[in-house]
C-alpha cells in the first residue's frame, strides 16, 4: 500500500493540480510540483501500462488500488529515471513538511484490518469517558 506522503503525491498527478498536496504551498513546492508534473507525464506517454493506469485514476481518484498502481509505476520511473527521483523525494520531503501535526490538525491513519473485537475511535479533543 502506498505511504499517505505519496499517495497525495499521487492524487495531485493524476488531478494535474498542485493544491492537492495541501494548503499553505509555496511558490517552490508549486515550480517543483510542475516540474515533476512534466517529467512523469512525458516518461508515462512511452509506458503504455503507466499511462493507462493514471488515466484510469483521473477517471476514479477514490480507486486506492488505482493509486497503488500508479504508485508503484512511479516508485520504479524514479528509480530509473534520476530527475524524477529527485523531484519526488523533494515533493515527499515538502508534502510531509506541509502535512505535519500541529497545533490544531488531526492525523488520523489506520493500516490493515480492524475486525473482530478490535475498534478503532478517531476524533478530537475527547472529554469524558468512550464506552463501547
Amino acid at each position: 500500500m502506498a505511504d499517505p506522503v505519496t499517495a497525495t503525491i499521487v492524487a495531485a498527478l493524476a488531478a494535474a493540480s498542485a493544491t492537492k498536496l495541501g494548503e499553505g504551498l509555496g511558490e517552490g513546492v508549486v515550480t517543483t510540483f510542475k516540474s515533476f508534473y512534466q517529467a512523469v507525464t512525458k516518461r508515462f506517454r512511452s509506458e503504455p501500462d503507466a499511462q493507462e493506469a493514471l488515466d484510469d485514476l483521473r477517471l476514479e481518484q477514490s480507486d486506492t488500488k488505482a493509486v497503488e498502481t500508479v504508485s508503484v509505476h512511479l516508485e520504479r520511473a524514479a528509480r530509473e529515471d534520476q530527475e524524477i527521483g529527485r523531484l519526488l523525494a523533494q515533493l515527499r520531503s515538502d508534502v510531509a513538511g506541509i502535512n505535519q501535526e500541529g497545533e490544531g490538525s488531526v492525523v488520523n491513519q489506520i493500516h490493515g484490518d480492524v475486525s473482530g473485537s478490535a475498534r478503532v475511535i478517531q476524533g478530537r479533543d475527547f472529554h469524558g469517558g468512550i464506552h463501547l
